[in-house]
């Protein structure tokens, strides 16, 4: 069919076309007005990726776009969870309210399972939508208004919390569990002490018997010197007795000043042996093997292993301390990364029914509708109503065409009506 013959039909269908449309617009405006209202409130939050209530590794930049969108859908995926939407019942006391019942379409009376089906209307009304930005925002739709307000309120304080208790209850159990772990590693490195002073006062006990083993002592010049001169004295006694005998006054004074010599020596080692200690409990004798060449009996000791324990032990002991405190003071956080950016308003107008656009959509529909059934009444009763309808139906070539053209312009006459009457009716 042509777009000249649809128009012809629908000339002629007029009638069933406007019928059809009145009828749709009709019963669309009438269902806009009998069905219920809805309302939707809608609750903006602002979600930082920066934590400054953290002396743990705070979060880092989410630099790649794919990171911020998967990091906000999780925010989002937290803000309808059921976690959320039951502290929301709890919070509200929407089981103990028999209007916020209703209007959610909850059952109260003999229903043990409430709170359950409060959740379950909760999350299907709520409509949770993010965007490249930081911004999350929360929609939800009922019956009531102000109950919309306030429920989409009660979900973002509700969601604040619980990134909060998130965010608490582990580090609270990170900082309990360190503080088991510090017994024992206090009471290991506490034991690598005792070994290690236990062993530095056996070292200290035997250096002060045998002062000449110190390293200062073995490595001083004026050490050196005694030493020699004593060797000196003993070579030139042992020649003075073979040469003169022990009774010689040579002999004599030489064995006087081996003697003082010899004193002059054991005074000096006492010295050292006696400062051997130093303030801090460590020997010089230690400070100065550092410097010097080791002592091969100095390092067949134990002070070596001790120390690098202690040190170990030590370590140890630092690093879970400073986890610890990164947890405790974690643990008594009173604010998360995540703030109400606008709270949700009473809406003025309701969301549903859109009395305009649906009205919009009846006119759509009623116009496609009439025209269908147009172009249907015509393919089942299919009428002359141009040349191309008789040359479509006969399959014959169109000769000429009568027109009223010229009567219409005056040129012919128009026939009476008792000769149209006259003329032959079809056989």
């Amino acid at each position: 069919m042509s777009l000249r013959q649809f128009l012809l039909a629908l000339r002629a269908r007029f009638r069933v076309f406007v019928v059809s449309l009145v009828a749709v617009v009709l019963a669309t405006a009438l269902a806009s007005f009998v069905m219920p209202k809805s309302y939707r409130a809608t609750v903006s939050l602002l979600v930082d990726a920066k934590d400054e209530q953290s002396m743990g590794e705070a979060l880092r930049a989410l630099g790649l776009p794919q990171e911020h969108v998967s990091y906000l859908q999780t925010q989002a995926d937290i803000l309808a969870s059921p976690k959320v939407a039951g502290r929301v019942v709890q919070q509200l006391k929407l089981a103990e309210n028999p209007a916020a019942l209703s209007t959610l379409g909850v059952a109260a009376s003999g229903n043990p399972r409430v709170e359950d089906q409060l959740v379950d209307r909760l999350l299907h009304a709520l409509k949770v939508e993010t965007s490249q930005s930081s911004v999350i925002r929360g929609t939800f739709t009922c019956a009531d208004p102000r109950l919309a307000a306030t429920i989409a309120n009660a979900f973002a304080t509700a969601y604040v919390g619980t990134m909060l208790e998130l965010r608490v209850a582990p580090t609270r159990a990170a900082a309990t569990w360190f503080d088991e772990q510090l017994k024992g590693i206090r009471a290991n490195l506490e034991d690598a002490q005792k070994k290690l002073r236990a062993d530095q006062d056996a070292e200290q006990r035997q250096l002060a018997q045998h002062p000449e083993r110190l390293p200062q002592v073995r490595d001083d010049t004026f050490f050196q010197q005694l030493r020699a001169d004593l060797l000196h004295g003993e070579a030139k006694l042992r020649e003075l007795s073979t040469q003169y005998g022990v009774n010689h006054p040579a002999y004599q004074r030489q064995v006087s000043e081996n003697l003082e010599l010899r004193g002059r020596l054991q005074a000096e080692l006492r010295k050292a042996a006696a400062s051997a200690a130093s303030p801090d409990g460590q020997t010089p004798a230690r400070a100065a093997s550092r410097q010097s060449a080791p002592d091969p009996e100095h390092t067949r000791t134990r002070e070596p292993v001790l120390q690098h324990d202690v040190e170990s032990a030590e370590r140890a002991y630092d690093t879970a301390l400073q986890h610890y405190f990164s947890s405790q003071v974690d643990s008594r956080a009173v604010q998360t990364n995540v703030a109400i950016l606008s709270p949700a308003a009473v809406p003025l107008q309701a969301y549903r029914p859109n009395i305009q656009m649906n009205l919009a959509l009846a006119l759509i529909t009623g116009l496609a509708l009439g025209g269908a059934l147009v172009a249907l009444l015509e393919r089942q009763d299919a009428r002359v109503r141009c040349a191309e309808d008789l040359t479509s139906a006969l399959q014959l070539p169109l000769l000429a065409v009568l027109s009223d053209e010229g009567r219409r312009a005056g040129l012919l006459p128009r026939p009476a009506v008792a000769a149209l009457r006259a003329l032959p009716g079809p056989r």
